[in-house]
């Protein structure tokens, strides 16, 4: 049997590592009821347990890229799996409120070593065509994460305990890190101008093609969480149908396996419009159709809309960060983060039908901006 590639091993390492690694921000999700009980806690403790989860993996998010331009993309991937499996460990052996936050916050700053880093270092090391589809590939993971994290954090809390989860978890980080440690290889980053991380940012922000690109990064994982938050709270059927809405829309990250394809064949602008109209479609019907059969069908495009439109996004930031790329890369991930974290407030002032709208009229306005940045390159 041929053995696989270089490109292909790496290819398969950082999707499942993109998939346990975001499977964490969702694992409280399910068991907040559960830690309150076991730990004798309130639940709105376990809730703030998240929000510092959340903080130090955004915090993470911005730091480790930079970082990785000055001692090497490898060592923080590599070393990055090795922390998370100490901390994810550490949540585990928690006995109450403030272990808690102290742990959780440490897995969210162990956590944030992989997302914009795993990002960079597809640029450094493979030509465009690989690149693309393993970005692909890392951000089908997370998307897969988000079901995956919750599916997984509840079976193991029902037939052992809470700890269980970050058990499992902290022993697949491990083994995950064993691979990457022997398979990873060492890019030497090139040369680029050294200015203070808060001047980099700002530069980047204010350019205008790169403005454009975070404001429809912002909506991303916004959109994606504010969707099943609104859904779980909406419908009134059995919880097997509701598992099944939720199952079903990884059907729709199929779709980004063809992202290349259509980037080459339409140009990345246009890819992301096409996923922008999806997206804006499927939210603009649901605001009148609310059958079990609608939730299902428009569930499997809304979350192929977002399986286009965020590798493209990427592709663009990437392209136009040039010399500043891991930083640029660092900046997206954080603004993505932002976002989602603003999703379940809203979600839970909302009725179905306005958060509907409400990503319906982002997406319309993500069209326009898509448009404005002009297919200026390829």
């Amino acid at each position: 049997m041929k053995s696989l590639s270089f490109f292909q091993k790496t290819s398969l390492l950082l999707t499942l590592c993109a998939i346990m690694v975001a499977s964490n921000i969702y694992t409280l999700i399910p068991i907040y009821s559960v830690l309150s009980e076991n730990l004798g806690i309130a639940e709105s403790h376990v809730v703030l347990a998240g929000g510092l989860f959340t903080f130090f993996y955004a915090c993470g998010l911005l730091s480790f890229g930079p970082v990785s331009d000055y001692i090497g993309r490898r060592k923080i991937l590599v070393f990055g799996l090795l922390a998370s499996a100490v901390a994810t460990c550490a949540v585990g052996f928690s006995a109450g409120s403030f272990s808690l936050w102290i742990t959780r916050a440490f897995q969210g700053l162990t956590l944030a070593t992989f997302a914009s880093v795993a990002f960079a270092y597809s640029y450094d090391l493979f030509p465009a065509r690989q690149r693309t589809l393993l970005v692909v590939l890392i951000n089908t993971g997370f998307l897969v994460a988000g079901i995956f994290g919750q599916v997984t954090s509840n079976f193991l809390t029902e037939r052992f305990s809470w700890n269980a989860v970050f058990y499992f978890f902290a022993v697949i980080y491990f083994i995950l890190f064993s691979f990457a440690f022997f398979l990873l290889k060492e890019y030497t980053v090139q040369p680029f101008e050294r200015k203070p991380l808060g001047t980099v940012f700002s530069q980047l922000i204010k350019e205008p093609r790169l403005m454009k690109c975070y404001l429809t990064t912002f909506s991303l994982l916004f959109a994606i969480i504010a969707f099943y938050d609104a859904i779980g709270r909406f419908f009134a059927g059995p919880a097997s149908d509701l598992l099944l809405i939720r199952l079903v829309g990884l059907i729709g990250a199929v779709l980004s396996l063809f992202t290349g394809t259509l980037m080459d064949r339409w140009g990345a602008l246009r890819t992301m419009s096409f996923g922008l109209v999806i997206g804006a479609t499927s939210a603009f019907a649901l605001i009148f159709l609310h059958t079990t059969t609608a939730l299902i069908i428009f569930s499997i495009f809304f979350v192929s809309s977002i399986s286009l439109v965020i590798p493209t996004v990427i592709t663009q930031i990437g392209f136009y960060g040039n010399s500043q790329r891991s930083k640029a890369l660092s900046l997206y991930s954080f603004i993505l983060l932002i976002g989602a974290s603003l999703a379940p407030p809203v979600a839970a002032v909302l009725s179905f039908q306005a958060i509907m709208f409400l990503l319906a009229v982002l997406f319309f306005f993500n069209i326009f901006l898509c448009i404005s940045i002009g297919e200026n390159w390829n």
